[in-house]
């Protein structure tokens, strides 16, 4: 791959056809659209209402609330219209506590005296996102399954702890100031942590730049 950066060792062929990765993998901050081959149908049905006006047929992800939760909080959450649906379940989202960055209950937003039936706690029931697909990276005994979202170390060399979130969230801008026009098109929003994802068990801090980028 190559960009305004220098040439990027990373064989496209291999990831995305041979082992089936999508492309929103990595590209899942691009500003243009993508499709992954999931489609609205799989939640919406056939009949697409006034509200999708503007999306793309094929969406990356199957969950609205995959690309809107930090737009959409709890309290907006259209209850009436998905509870009336059949395939959703209230516990698909009011379950017990789980392991998330940022757990909200449902006190954080209904007032202690609504009656919200006897299912759970408020205090118990927390969103989760990530452990509703990835329930096997979040065992509590092997501890090597961190590394999978958490990024064993950063790209650079650092005092701080690399086992944090925010150094998997490193784009290609942030070091290189560099034209946008220069770059392949959405490689601005693939970051560093995706490599270690996968490839963890080859160690070691990326400490040389041409170990990946080429001239």
């Amino acid at each position: 791959m190559k960009n305004a950066a220098g040439h990027v060792v990373f064989d496209h062929k291999a990831h995305a056809e041979s082992m089936g990765i999508e492309c929103m993998s990595c590209h899942h901050d691009a500003p243009g659209p993508a499709s992954a081959g999931l489609t609205c149908k799989s939640c919406h049905g056939l009949e697409f209402g006034p509200e999708f006006r503007g999306h793309s047929y094929t969406l990356s992800y199957e969950s609205c609330a995959t690309c809107h939760h930090m737009t959409l909080t709890p309290k907006d959450w259209g209850h009436d219209t998905h509870a009336a649906m059949p395939s959703v379940e209230c516990t698909a989202c009011h379950h017990g506590p789980q392991i998330e960055p940022t757990p909200q209950n449902c006190a954080s937003c209904h007032d202690r005296k609504v009656d919200m039936g006897p299912i759970l706690s408020l205090k118990r029931a927390v969103h989760t996102r990530c452990k509703s697909c990835h329930a096997d990276r979040f065992s509590p005994t092997d501890m090597s399954n961190c590394v999978f979202c958490h990024e064993a170390h950063p790209s650079r060399e650092s005092q701080k702890s690399g086992a944090k979130l925010k150094e998997a969230l490193v784009t290609c801008s942030t070091c290189h100031k560099v034209e946008p026009a220069k770059l392949v098109p959405s490689s601005m929003a693939a970051y560093h942590g995706l490599c270690i994802g996968c490839h963890e068990k080859q160690g070691g801090p990326v400490d040389n730049c041409a170990q990946c980028h080429t001239k």
